[in-house]
């Protein structure tokens, strides 16, 4: 059974950029996952080199292991696990910003998230995971919308036919600043714009928990486009990322949901392990033993749907 874990950059580590990253993918593999989401870098505006792209293709594939997806950066990141504890030195430099009033500043927004483009493409990955930080400001007035979208869409315009013939998909996150009703807004707009083959949905259940308790409205309207999945549980005060079942989420309603669209499993789960306090293998053997119960529900429930 497929089964997707994020992988994490932990600076703890003195080369937590390869011979950290290279232990955590051991690790996830002989738990028994057979996907990552690849994570590292993805709150920062660092830019990859062609040398570090292929460093990064090669040991995720001497680990065994498949990418599902590629967490991209938009340059600015304040919704970040990265934050979870003070933001740390990596995560700071906000200079590149696809939602920038001023064309400099945005041209290097896109030159960013072309470069996790091009990343995902050398991992395989069908898509990438992007941050598109909305806040209901932004539906206060048409002025602070146009403000809001006209970057956007230029952002998006410009790397449309990149994304196109690499053949990685954009899937646009659910976060937490702004309302459920103005997510569905931005989906809207965003998929009334753009092809499926380029944009899609990325749906956080903890997110979503937080904005919409209990609900799963955004995969009930948007459910056609969904890409890719951040799995993760909390208890509806804070991001806390825990493993499903550690929190209040209803899991059986979110499986149900999910099962019903044409999502192309695994689930990828984005569960950092500093929320625990296991040595990092037992945490990935736990998860993995979670992550299988969560795809056999998916399984069971389109079999039931089937039928």
């Amino acid at each position: 059974m497929d089964t997707c874990i994020t992988v994490w950059h932990w600076p703890k580590h003195e080369r937590w950029y390869d011979e950290g990253v290279r232990q955590s993918l051991e690790l996830i593999r002989e738990a028994g996952f057979t996907h990552i989401n690849w994570n590292p870098d993805s709150g920062s505006s660092y830019l990859l080199s062609d040398a570090e792209i292929e460093f990064t293709r090669r040991i995720v594939a001497e680990a065994g292991l498949k990418t599902h997806s590629v967490h991209a950066s938009n340059g600015v990141n304040p919704v970040s696990e990265l934050a979870h504890a003070g933001p740390t030195p990596f995560a700071m430099e906000t200079r590149k910003n696809i939602l920038s009033p001023h064309e400099w500043q945005r041209q290097s927004g896109v030159e960013l998230l072309k470069n996790r483009v091009d990343l995902a493409a050398a991992l395989g990955a069908p898509n990438v995971v992007l941050h598109v930080d909305i806040t209901d400001d932004a539906f206060r007035s048409a002025g602070t919308e146009q403000s809001f979208f006209e970057p956007l869409y230029r952002s998006l315009d410009d790397v449309e036919a990149f994304c196109l013939e690499l053949k990685v998909q954009i899937a646009v996150e659910t976060l937490v600043k702004a309302s459920a009703q103005n997510y569905h807004k931005l989906y809207a707009r965003l998929f009334a714009r753009y092809d499926s083959n380029f944009i899609g949905l990325c749906y956080d259940s903890g997110h979503w928990e937080l904005i919409e308790p209990g609900k799963v409205s955004v995969l009930e309207l948007y459910g056609d486009r969904l890409l890719a999945t951040h799995i993760h549980d909390n208890f509806g005060a804070k991001d806390d990322h825990l493993l499903p079942f550690d929190g209040r989420l209803d899991w059986n309603t979110i499986t149900k949901a999910i099962a019903a669209t044409d999502y192309v499993t695994p689930l990828n789960f984005e569960t950092p392990t500093d929320r625990y306090v296991l040595a990092e293998a037992s945490y990935y053997q736990r998860a993995h033993t979670i992550a299988v119960r969560l795809e056999g529900m998916i399984t069971a429930a389109r079999g039931k749907s089937a039928n």
